[in-house]
């Protein structure tokens, strides 16, 4: 299990990078229950409270490594066919659920997928704000890792769906 401190990044999932102001003693229920702190860099005012011995089931983890860096970019490689045949709510639910995990490469598929759907058919006002999100959450997160300003890594993942078709794959279940 991992043990975050003040001043660490964490990544916290649908909420994106955050930095741990505290670990602190919380009621929760009749017991005391230690908790981290965790202030959201996108968005000063929110704030996230988790109980440090639920944090990684929660998804609470540390930011990717320099090296995994080409397995997010290579993420934007594919487009799944499949979210054609869903109804716009299940497929809507579906992208949400990945965003829900937490991991680098589901927030990177989520955006993968949208612009996929983006080019073909459109979003709807959801599925569009969806995209920011993931958008917003990988950058930060990337721009971080990389050492670059966050619009450069967001015209880095818009450049990826550029340069070729990507390729076609089925659903993962």
């Amino acid at each position: 299990m991992e043990q975050f401190k003040p001043d660490d990044l964490a990544v916290y999932p649908n909420y994106g990078v955050g930095k741990v102001v505290s670990v602190e003693s919380r009621m929760m229920g009749n017991s005391e229950v230690s908790c981290y702190v965790v202030n959201i860099l996108s968005d000063s005012s929110k704030v996230v409270i988790v109980p440090v011995d639920s944090a990684e089931q929660m998804g609470l983890r540390s930011l990717i490594g320099i090296d995994e860096v080409p397995e997010v970019y290579s993420c934007f490689k594919y487009k799944n066919l499949d979210l054609l045949k869903m109804n716009w709510n299940r497929r809507y639910r579906s992208l949400q659920d990945k965003m829900k995990t937490g991991k680098v490469t589901d927030v990177a598929t989520v955006i993968s997928d949208l612009m996929f759907l983006k080019k073909r058919k459109g979003l709807s006002y959801g599925e569009e704000r969806l995209l920011n999100d993931a958008e917003d959450i990988l950058a930060t997160e990337l721009s971080i890792i990389e050492k670059l300003p966050k619009e450069e890594i967001v015209s880095k993942i818009h450049n990826s769906f550029k340069s070729k078709e990507p390729k076609e794959t089925k659903a993962e279940s």
